[in-house]
């Protein structure tokens, strides 16, 4: 069977964890190396980014992308996982709540936000992730962390059950986001659903759902499949000559002489260096002054992949 390797945009049915996506792939793939970007809770679907091959050597350089969230928040109960497979531990009557009420309460929640990862994450405290520490009956003190909530919109509310859309840093915790927009109204929340609509560029128009993966096996991976380039479509893109090549491969940076064209992306340092036919050699750091029309003297490699 021909090699594959890339990115494939998973939609992710709810009731799986993100590590039964990478098996499912590696069984219908018939490959070893597989990895994902950014965990989806079970009760989650929606986009899960998954590496195959080498893609997963580039992961460092996409993990802090920003993620979109359509979330469904359930008005009137507090849960200990703060989403809906919890137990309940606190209730009130949310009847009196307005849509006006529910948009000003989230409004509070907007720009760089303190929260308390909860107890059901895949944080780690002391080497230990702390769902597994909850499993055990065990809680444990946790420092708030920074999350920067770029955007939050309201959808709907029908009867008790709010829709909202995010756009969130990596970090953030939308259960927890549902949970303390619930204290703020003085009724509680909890999560009851969420869709990730986008993890940076990958986006769930151009996903693939795990089942037609798993029907269509290796033939239907051909079909959606990412390049390394493409997959790292954030980061700027240098196309370089043949003779940086070899370079390349002793680690040696790239000049401005070498470089044939250039396409920048704006907020990065970063470079994807690809040869004349689109496949990429490295990722490297922008480094000098800007020369002869770049935005850089050199290009110097910092994952090469020949």
């Amino acid at each position: 069977m021909e090699r594959i390797e890339g990115f494939l945009i998973i939609d992710k049915p709810q009731g799986i964890t993100s590590a039964d996506v990478v098996r499912v792939v590696k069984k219908a793939l018939k490959v070893k190396k597989v990895g994902y970007i950014g965990t989806l809770d079970p009760i989650a679907t929606g986009v899960l980014p998954v590496g195959i091959g080498r893609a997963t050597k580039v992961f460092p350089f996409l993990e802090k992308m920003d993620k979109v969230y359509e979330a469904t928040m359930t008005l009137g109960s507090a849960t200990d996982t703060q989403d809906s497979t919890g137990a309940v531990t606190s209730q009130a009557d949310p009847s009196g709540i307005t849509d006006e009420m529910v948009k000003e309460a989230m409004a509070g929640f907007t720009g760089e936000i303190q929260q308390i990862p909860p107890m059901y994450s895949a944080k780690k405290i002391d080497g230990e992730r702390l769902y597994d520490l909850a499993r055990q009956g065990i809680t444990v003190e946790r420092k708030p962390v920074t999350a920067h909530i770029k955007e939050l919109s309201f959808i709907s509310k029908e009867g008790n059950v709010v829709r909202f859309t995010a756009k969130v840093s990596t970090g953030s915790y939308i259960r927890t986001l549902c949970n303390d927009i619930g204290e703020k109204l003085g009724v509680y929340a909890h999560l009851s659903g969420l869709i990730r609509a986008a993890t940076g560029h990958f986006t769930l128009e151009n996903s693939i759902p795990l089942d037609e993966l798993k029907e269509g096996g290796f033939e239907k991976a051909q079909e959606r499949i990412l390049s390394l380039s493409d997959g790292l479509s954030n980061l700027s893109k240098a196309v370089v000559i043949a003779h940086a090549v070899d370079r390349l491969r002793n680690g040696m940076p790239v000049s401005v002489s070498e470089v044939a064209t250039y396409e920048d992306a704006p907020g990065t340092g970063y470079v994807r260096i690809v040869n004349k036919t689109g496949e990429l050699m490295a990722i490297g750091m922008k480094t000098g002054i800007p020369m002869a029309g770049f935005p850089f003297t050199t290009i110097q490699p910092k994952k090469v992949l020949l």
